[in-house]
């Protein structure tokens, strides 16, 4: 009986606590419930609204990204574009200087072969009437024809090996021409020549000895130069080259005096100034300068050269 009613009492006491419980909790009422409903709907709501947000930021940053990508794949074409610009304007410019450069080259050439045709023409314009090189067949038939003029002279020559622009080179032992005497001052012979020469001053003779000359003291003959008056060497060549001039330095007249170009020229010496004049009248010498015509070239010696003419016949030149 005892336990029978402990039980009940613990069952009571346990349905009380569980009544209790029940009651603690709140009770809602339909207005309620209308009123909690669209608070309720706002934040259900309200949610996919942060998501739009979300996506909203999301587009905007995918947009941006875009735009910012676009921006620089357009920076980099430009740039692309101006790099290309220049490499074309460098690769025009360098095009450009080449084609300069060789327009000058070409020009530089023509001129340069234009300066050679003038080069010749000017070596050329000092020569004989009828010269030419090698030697035509109308220049070895007048040498020819000189060396038996020689002989008819009776003067003594031996032929030479070939030397620069002598069309027949040769030379004379005795070295005595026309009754005068050739000494170098410089050097001891054999001088080579060229037969027309030696029968110029085979042909002067005579008369150099009618002005009392007995020797004649030449610094040079042949050598390979060129042209030079009033102290210019000009591209001509030189009728030295030829075997056919000759310098004189100065002259013995028959009682042994010396009259030397360089003292007593400008003194006005009798001698002198009779061979040149000797010289000029012959017309067998083409040229004489002297300290006269040329004081700055030849102020110490007598240029005389040859009136050589390969066209004309030997015999006419006596």
């Amino acid at each position: 009986m005892a336990r029978s009613l402990l039980a009940s009492v613990v069952l009571a006491g346990v349905a009380a606590l569980v009544v209790g419980r029940v009651d603690a909790q709140p009770v809602t009422t339909p207005a309620q419930a209308d009123a909690v409903a669209p608070a309720t709907k706002a934040a259900a709501d309200a949610k996919p609204t942060s998501k739009s947000a979300a996506k909203s930021k999301t587009v905007s940053k995918s947009k941006t990204a875009s735009k910012s990508k676009t921006a620089s794949k357009s920076k980099t074409a430009s740039k692309s574009k101006k790099l290309k610009g220049a490499s074309k304007s460098k690769s025009a410019s360098k095009a450009k200087k080449r084609s300069s450069a060789k327009i000058a080259s070409k020009s530089k050439k023509q001129r340069s072969k234009k300066a050679t045709r003038v080069a010749s023409s000017s070596r050329a314009d000092n020569m004989p009437r009828g010269f030419a090189w090698p030697p035509s067949e109308q220049m070895i038939a007048a040498s020819k024809a000189c060396e038996s003029e020689l002989d008819e002279l009776g003067i003594t020559w031996t032929r030479a090996a070939a030397e620069g622009r002598i069309v027949d080179p040769i030379t004379v032992p005795s070295m005595e021409l026309g009754g005068i005497l050739y000494t170098s001052v410089y050097r001891k012979g054999p001088h080579k020549l060229d037969c027309h020469f030696v029968h110029t001053l085979a042909m002067i003779g005579p008369e150099l000895r009618a002005l009392g000359v007995r020797e004649v003291r030449f610094g040079s003959i042949y050598r390979n130069t060129n042209v030079r008056v009033n102290g210019v060497t000009k591209n001509i060549l030189s009728r030295h080259a030829l075997g056919i001039a000759m310098d004189v330095n100065a002259f013995v007249d028959e009682y042994g005096r010396v009259a030397v170009v360089k003292d007593d020229y400008q003194l006005g010496d009798p001698l002198l100034l009779g061979i040149e004049q000797a010289i000029n009248r012959t017309g067998k010498f083409r040229i004489v300068l002297t300290p006269k015509n040329d004081p700055i070239s030849h102020d110490d010696h007598f240029h005389i050269e040859a009136a050589v003419d390969y066209t004309a016949p030997m015999l006419s030149r006596r």
